[in-house]
């Protein structure tokens, strides 16, 4: 049987979702091919390395996710940027889950590839929420601290472990529970936690 042919963008998107499964650690070339059905020489022609796989894929990725995040924001309110930020990262998740899969993998041994993402990639964003969260601290709007460090965790981990996961979310839910409107949720949520505590009577 002749191997089947895959374009470029699709095997892209096929190795994203490959390294999410697997783990880069945890596979090969080989291995790549066997979990996408492909011929064992196709993902070595195309990128000469896993490595270079690893980084074409993460490069697809992230291309299709800053589109989204790089769109501009029609409100200049600092705390709706904020939101909007949230909202897109989640809604790029739900749509490509393998990706934050990714980050999270990385991010838990952070080394080289993760370098890779966070300064190409993440970074950017993040300087966006730190500048929008410093000036609704500085007008007293959200409560004081380290609130730039708790947004990133809590985006990639908690917020994106939510959108990365649907079908989970909607497996604990109770029946009947949209999880895609679980996410919307989860950003409220957030957000009024970081408004300053009411003062006590």
């Amino acid at each position: 049987m002749r191997p089947r042919i895959v374009g470029e963008t699709d095997l892209l998107e096929q190795l994203l979702e490959a390294f999410a499964d697997l783990g880069f650690d945890g596979t090969s070339v080989r291995a790549l091919c066997r979990h996408l059905g492909v011929s064992h020489n196709l993902v070595h022609q195309r990128y000469q390395s896993k490595d270079a796989a690893w980084f074409a894929a993460v490069d697809h990725g992230f291309g299709r996710l800053t589109s989204s995040l790089d769109e501009p924001i029609d409100s200049a309110e600092p705390f709706q940027t904020m939101r909007t930020i949230m909202l897109r990262f989640m809604d790029a998740t739900i749509e490509q889950p393998a990706l934050a899969r990714i980050i999270q993998q990385e991010a838990a041994h952070p080394g080289p590839r993760f370098d890779y993402m966070f300064d190409k990639y993440i970074s950017g964003v993040q300087l966006r929420v730190n500048e929008a969260v410093g000036t609704v601290q500085e007008a007293g709007l959200i409560r004081p601290g380290p609130v730039t460090t708790v947004w990133f965790f809590a985006v990639i981990w908690g917020l994106g472990g939510l959108a990365a996961n649907q079908k989970l979310a909607g497996e604990v839910g109770r029946e009947g529970e949209d999880p895609f409107e679980a996410t919307r949720l989860a950003v409220e949520i957030f957000l009024d936690g970081l408004r300053p505590p009411r003062p006590s009577a």
